[in-house]
């Protein structure tokens, strides 16, 4: 029986070394050209999930899964100028939950529609996320990254 458990462990262990982050993000695409202060542009990040793992979608749900949120940190010369635009999340069943869930597979790219501050020059934006990968067997701990994108600010 302690050796059941011992395997039982070790097997726990080796698959959360496996994936320890399925979900990776990077920026999709930003400004091609310099942006003027106060003017809207828009940026694209791009959220790529290991196949047979997904990540939830951005709408909270009672008693469910942890969702996703992407934002501005505050302190940088930048700001959401509207609401984050995402691609449609797939409703499925799960599991570990035992309810639908709004969730994304494979690849999901987020709009955010983003007004540069009166700051000139070359600045570095930073957009955060936070999420819950998860696949048909375990959850990982909520986790959250930061993306930086460079974008030049002209007058």
């Amino acid at each position: 029986m302690k050796n059941r458990w011992l395997a039982v462990m070790f097997a726990a262990l080796s698959l959360t070394a496996a994936a320890p982050d399925p979900v990776a993000w990077k920026l999709a695409a930003g400004p091609a050209k310099p942006v003027k202060p106060g003017a809207p542009f828009m940026v694209k990040v791009a959220a790529a999930v290991q196949e047979g793992w997904h990540m939830y979608g951005l709408k909270p749900m009672a008693d469910g899964p942890i969702p996703t949120r992407i934002w501005l940190p505050e302190g940088q010369p930048f700001q959401l100028a509207g609401r984050i635009q995402a691609p449609p999340a797939q409703t499925k069943l799960d599991p570990s939950f035992g309810m639908e869930v709004e969730l994304y597979e494979g690849e999901a790219t987020f709009t955010l529609p983003v007004k540069a501050g009166a700051a000139t020059g070359s600045q570095t934006m930073i957009v955060s996320a936070s999420y819950q990968s998860c696949n048909d067997k375990m959850c990982l701990p909520p986790k959250t990254i930061q993306v930086e994108i460079p974008v030049s600010v002209s007058k």
